[in-house]
C-alpha cells in the first residue's frame, strides 16, 4: 500500500476486515503489535491507528487502552430491523441528541479555519462513500460515514470536545450500522455529507452548523418514525 494517499486508511480497513471475515483473525484474538502490522502493510503508525479507529467504530475490533486491539464477535442481529429500532429507541434518541448538541458546533468551527488538506480529506471521503454506496458495500459506507464525522471532530480546534465526541462515536457502531440500513438513508447521508462539505469548503460556519444539525435531527426522526409506524413503510 502506498503511503502518499488519503485512502490508505480505507485500504487498510478493507484488508483487516477481510482477514476477520475469513477467520484468519479469529473473534477474541488480539491483533499483532502495531510495529508488526505497519511492516506487513507498508504503512505508518498514524495510518494504522486511523484504520483501527474506523474498525472500532463499525464494530469489527475493540481497542483496549494499555492492552491492545481485539477482534469482536461478528453477529448480525436475528430480529428484524424495525424491531431493533423499537427495542433500542431510547438509546438511539440519546445518542443522536448528544451528537446533535456537539457536532454542529464543531462543524461550524471547522468552517472558519479549514485547511486545504482537511477539505481534501473530506472530499476524498465523500467520493469514497459515494463509490461504496454505488457498489452496495455497506461496511465501507458505514466506515466512511464514521470517518467523515471523526475528521471534522479531530480538526475543529477544540481537543477536549473532539475527544468526547470520538468517545461517543466509538459507542455508536451498531446505531450507525442500523441507521444506514434504513430505506433511503445511504443516499441521504451521502447528500448531507456533500452539503456539509460544501459549507466547510466555502467557509460558511452558519451553514455548516445548520446542515450538520439537520442531518442528525433528520436521521433521528426517520429512525423513530420507522420504528413507530410500520404500516407506512
Amino acid at each position: 500500500m502506498g503511503e502518499d494517499t488519503e485512502q490508505v486508511w480505507s485500504a487498510t480497513v478493507d484488508h483487516l476486515r477481510s482477514l476477520i471475515d475469513s477467520g484468519a483473525l479469529a473473534p477474541g484474538s488480539r491483533l499483532p503489535a502495531e510495529r508488526v502490522l505497519c511492516e506487513e502493510l507498508g504503512i505508518s503508525r498514524g495510518s494504522l491507528r486511523q484504520a483501527l479507529r474506523v474498525l472500532d467504530s463499525i464494530g469489527y475490533v475493540q481497542i483496549r487502552a494499555g492492552s491492545g486491539t481485539y477482534v469482536r464477535e461478528q453477529e448480525e442481529p436475528d430480529q428484524p430491523l424495525r424491531t431493533w429500532f423499537t427495542e433500542h429507541d431510547q438509546l438511539v434518541e440519546k445518542l443522536f441528541d448528544l451528537r446533535a448538541t456537539v457536532e454542529p458546533t464543531l462543524a461550524g468551527r471547522l468552517a472558519r479555519h479549514a485547511t486545504a488538506k482537511v477539505v481534501s480529506r473530506l472530499e476524498d471521503n465523500v467520493a469514497e462513500m459515494t463509490r461504496a454506496a454505488e457498489d452496495g458495500d455497506m461496511l465501507r459506507v458505514i466506515a466512511t460515514d464514521a470517518e467523515f464525522h471523526r475528521v471534522i471532530a479531530q480538526n475543529a480546534g477544540n481537543d477536549d470536545v473532539a475527544g468526547l465526541l470520538r468517545s461517543v462515536l466509538a459507542l455508536v457502531g451498531e446505531e450507525r450500522r442500523a441507521a444506514l440500513k434504513l430505506p433511503g438513508q445511504i443516499r441521504k447521508a451521502v447528500d448531507d455529507h456533500r452539503a456539509i462539505l460544501d459549507a466547510i469548503r466555502r467557509s460558511d460556519p452558519a451553514a455548516a452548523r445548520e446542515l450538520t444539525l439537520k442531518h442528525l435531527v433528520d436521521a433521528k426522526t426517520y429512525a423513530h418514525d420507522f420504528a413507530a409506524h410500520p404500516e407506512e413503510r
